[in-house]
């Protein structure tokens, strides 16, 4: 069993070991670097389109929509200041109608 654990554990170091010096030599290669680049390149701007057709709010726009709110809310508050405070007036009740009489 120890044979058997050992040849696995030899097997998994050497393909550990290739993946890495395989990695570490394309890493080296200017098409590979290049390439890596270029990827990224693209990737950011399929990401930067793709915000731009969301229609998200910015920040700025949070911001003014914020503003208007507040002067929204200040011109209610006056608006409010200025009207005379006077009670509602009661109802008006329909009289009730008359029950016939047997």
């Amino acid at each position: 069993m120890d044979d058997r654990k050992s040849i696995i554990d030899r097997i998994t170091g050497a393909t550990e070991d290739t993946v890495a010096r395989v990695q570490q030599e394309m890493s080296q290669r200017t098409v590979v670097n290049a390439t890596k680049e270029r990827a990224t390149a693209m990737r950011q701007r399929a990401q930067q389109a793709a915000m731009s057709q969301l229609q998200v709010a910015t920040r700025d726009d949070v911001a003014r929509l914020q503003a208007s709110l507040d002067r929204v809310e200040a011109a209610l508050n006056d608006l409010a200041k200025r009207l005379p405070e006077s009670k509602p007036r009661p109802r008006a009740r329909a009289p009730k109608p008359a029950t016939p009489s047997d």
